[in-house]
């Protein structure tokens, strides 16, 4: 769990330091601050040395790598586009005494001007296995190639990834790897990944435990199963006396039971919901902010939220101050300096949040 976070030319963040981070943590502030993109850095650490997972966040936001576009794409991870500047990720875990966990990524811009350095990185290679003699030609070429390198207390991990031949294989040590949950604003959880993690919470009898949350939503869900509609696994749910598809109960309900589900099954170490109060009337926020705050606790994770709802967080605050928990909730506020641009963090602890509640204050920026 992390205390403290730090990310330094990545995306819109020249150099952000954010600190006192809680076991659930809403971020908020003005279109062009940073949210999303704060919880992209912190998913890069938590899942290190994975290209793929920085494509994905990239192609979420409508930019996909293509051969063609390789480098433009590579290069929006940047800070202000510039790939001679070492992205720099770090942060400290909460729990023994500050164990930290840092991630380094930088572009080479060929192999002709760092041929040593790649001719290295391919002997390491061939030394374990990952490329034979001969399998990759390194003479005069000129490849898009980017230098991952991570630490955890002592381990230390780090591979050359070819980014213009993304269908070769790379070299890695083994590394640790925290489990991680993200959820866009926008985009649903894939209808397989759903249907599995429901088939799973229902082998280990958690379907009452679900049922119970999602009635939050909609009183009169008593029933879910899996059924084969046109060939394909959807979860079904009686309401009163029909049937009827969960995707058919609005997006706030199936916003919540993607959540619940991931939470209970896959137990991640650290979940990201991106623009949590979407699809979620106002009159259902405080008692999902319960049902999060009691599975964050119960199982140990880390919950990190963005908004730009104040009654969203007014309704975090009222959930969080009930049984005294207001001491697991941090709201962090993003700001540009109106000088220089750059980014920086407000964080509200238990006493500065209830005071702005008291008070009325605008916190989101």
């Amino acid at each position: 769990m992390y205390k403290s976070f730090r990310v330094k030319n990545f995306r819109c963040f020249k150099d952000l330091q954010i600190n006192d981070l809680g076991r659930v943590n809403l971020i908020a502030g003005k279109n062009n601050t940073g949210k999303t993109a704060l919880m992209e850095a912190m998913l890069s650490l938590s899942c290190p040395l994975a290209p793929n997972v920085l494509l994905d966040l990239l192609k979420s936001r409508g930019l996909t790598d293509s051969e063609k576009n390789r480098r433009d794409v590579w290069q929006q991870i940047f800070y202000g586009l510039d790939t001679t500047s070492q992205i720099n990720l770090s942060g400290i875990e909460r729990e023994d005494c500050g164990r930290g966990r840092r991630l380094r990524i930088y572009e080479f811009a060929s192999m002709e001007s760092n041929a040593q350095h790649f001719a290295n990185y391919v002997q390491r290679a061939k030394e374990v296995g990952y490329f034979q003699d001969g399998y990759i030609d390194t003479r005069g070429a000129s490849l898009l190639v980017y230098e991952f390198s991570y630490v955890e207390s002592e381990a230390e991990a780090d591979y050359v990834y070819l980014a213009s031949k993304p269908e070769l294989p790379f070299f890695a040590k083994e590394y640790a790897d925290k489990r991680y949950v993200f959820f866009p604003a926008e985009a649903r959880r894939n209808p397989q990944d759903r249907a599995d993690t429901f088939s799973a919470l229902e082998r280990q009898g958690g379907l009452p435990k679900l049922i119970s949350y999602l009635n939050v939503f909609e009183p009169g869900l008593s029933d879910m199963r899996l059924q084969s509609l046109s060939g394909n696994l959807t979860i079904w749910g009686r309401v009163y006396s029909h049937q009827v598809p969960l995707r058919l109960m609005g997006t706030g309900l199936n916003k919540f039971a993607d959540i619940v589900m991931a939470l209970m099954i896959e137990q991640p170490q650290v979940i990201f919901i991106d623009e949590i109060e979407n699809g979620i009337h106002h009159s259902a926020q405080c008692k999902v902010w319960k049902a999060i705050g009691q599975l964050a606790r119960e199982l140990d994770i880390q919950v990190f939220a963005t908004t730009h709802s104040y009654e969203m967080t007014e309704a975090a605050h009222e959930a969080f101050s009930e049984g005294n928990r207001l001491d697991q909730f941090r709201f962090h506020r993003l700001d540009r300096h109106p000088e220089t641009g750059d980014i920086e963090a407000v964080t509200y602890n238990k006493s500065g949040i209830e005071a702005a509640m008291t008070t009325n204050w605008e916190i989101r920026g």
